[in-house]
């Protein structure tokens, strides 16, 4: 059941109905109820699964925080939760990259089993795994009751596909209830109108059938109509899941919660080290602070810094799918980290303005990102071999088509736009506030995004990081 379908709204006004309508003690059950009911519409078999990690790793939380001695309860919750996401995510891979290396050799036989992918495993299993690591560490010091666990584990709005939640900020919140407040109802529906505008207006209508017609072999074979897809790409995946987000954290405002922010325009980024504080933020934190540091982060030396950073964004890569191309994909993001400490930049803060001295690394560290978007959109590695073999073919018999370089000019300035409206928009929703018409153009507004959305409702699809 997907954000942007009619379904889901039928859905979600039921879900307020009875959140609203029963009394406050009943908001919990109400949500972790209506949070398994989301997740059984997608496949009810693998209910049992997200209920079986649930219950084991609560079971392993429990004993851990009892316990004097809490690493085998910690390797016990990382074993069984990776290993969960390890067969049913990797194993195709692994039979079909080294198995048959033993079967041309023994004369051995293997068949590459069909597994579906459980919608959300990727997110949730990095969520658990947090919470697991947190309480050893000491930063949780009681449990939570199995149903407070349960929520923060399946909290529907955020369950497919983030933002990955810590439950330092997300289970004092459901300790003390859904706060709806106007401004948070106010700004949730305005992140709604938002994201669903990103996702079906811009992602799933403008760019999407222009980049799965070249990326599928089905336009010309030359450089224009190439640059334009890996443009057009770049700005899809981060409309579809910058979307998709702000719908999550919009339907988590309506019920009282607040969500973190997950994109700060990624593409405004001057630096690779940039990039991954704008970029699917709550992710790039994750790794940061479950991987890169506990293998030693900057602390032991520079050829160990470098090989941290490496090793990091190799399993980022690798967590976005099971597929060589990602963890290039993953490799090329680590390159640049390293490259970037290796030439002695240093980070800038992401508060930092933008000035006109930032476009050259703006625009050079921008198509660095679109030519690496490559590996992570081509079906397999010799596709994207080709597709850059195209990029450089400048014959070009066809001519340019102009309507796409509009469509990539207009997210050009849409990208901009959105850093402006976003450090500026506490106070236009407080001018609002104050003037008669406000409300009147505000409702205008929201309503215009949603009618179009829905007038070219239709043509698009999944959010592409459910896939992950």
């Amino acid at each position: 059941m997907l954000f942007n379908t009619f379904q889901f709204a039928v859905f979600l006004i039921f879900v307020l109905l009875f959140y609203y309508g029963l009394p406050r003690r009943f908001q919990a059950a109400v949500l972790l109820g209506s949070s398994l009911v989301f997740y059984t519409l997608w496949i009810p078999a693998y209910l049992v699964l997200l209920l079986a990690e649930i219950g084991v790793n609560y079971a392993l939380l429990r004993g851990m925080l009892r316990s004097e001695h809490r690493r085998p309860y910690l390797i016990a919750a990382i074993v069984f939760t990776l290993g969960l996401l390890a067969y049913f995510k990797y194993a195709a891979m692994i039979v079909e990259s080294f198995i048959p290396l033993l079967g041309g050799s023994f004369g051995w036989g293997f068949e590459i089993p069909e597994i579906f992918l459980p919608l959300g495993i990727s997110f949730y299993s990095f969520q658990i795994l947090g919470l697991s690591i947190d309480a050893y560490r000491g930063q949780l010091e009681e449990p939570p009751s199995l149903g407070r666990y349960a929520l923060f584990v399946c909290f529907f709005p955020q369950l497919i596909a983030g933002p990955i939640l810590r439950g330092s900020e997300f289970l004092p919140q459901l300790g003390r209830g859904g706060e709806p407040t106007w401004d948070r109802t106010r700004r949730g529906l305005w992140l709604i109108a938002v994201g669903l505008g990103k996702k079906v207006i811009i992602a799933d209508f403008l760019l999407a059938p222009f980049v799965d017609m070249v990326f599928h072999e089905h336009a010309p074979p030359v450089a224009a109509f190439h640059w334009l897809a890996l443009y057009s790409f770049a700005f899809q995946i981060y409309f579809d899941f910058s979307g998709y987000t702000d719908m999550a954290r919009g339907i988590a405002l309506l019920l009282g919660f607040e969500l973190p922010l997950n994109f700060k325009e990624p593409y405004l980024s001057r630096s690779p080290s940039e990039f991954w504080r704008r970029w699917h933020i709550t992710l790039s934190r994750w790794l940061a602070d479950y991987v890169y540091i506990p293998l030693g982060g900057n602390r032991r030396g520079t050829t160990r810094t470098y090989s941290n950073l490496a090793i990091t964004m190799l399993l980022g890569g690798l967590w976005h799918g099971a597929s060589w191309n990602f963890v290039i994909w993953g490799g090329l993001h680590g390159l640049l980290l390293v490259v970037h400490r290796l030439v002695g930049r240093k980070n800038v803060d992401t508060q930092t303005p933008l000035g006109w001295r930032d476009l050259p690394k703006v625009i050079a560290f921008f198509n660095l990102v679109c030519l690496i978007w490559v590996f992570f959109r081509a079906p397999t590695l010799d596709l994207a071999l080709l597709y850059f073999e195209r990029l450089f073919s400048f014959s070009n018999p066809y001519g340019v088509p102009y309507i796409q370089v509009a469509v990539v000019a207009l997210c050009i300035g849409l990208h901009f736009a959105e850093r402006s409206l976003r450090l500026r928009a506490p106070a236009i929703r407080e001018q609002l506030a104050g003037r008669w018409w406000g409300g009147l153009a505000e409702g205008t507004a929201l309503g215009a995004v949603v009618g179009l959305a829905i007038l070219v409702a239709g043509v698009g699809g999944d959010f592409i990081y459910f896939q992950f």
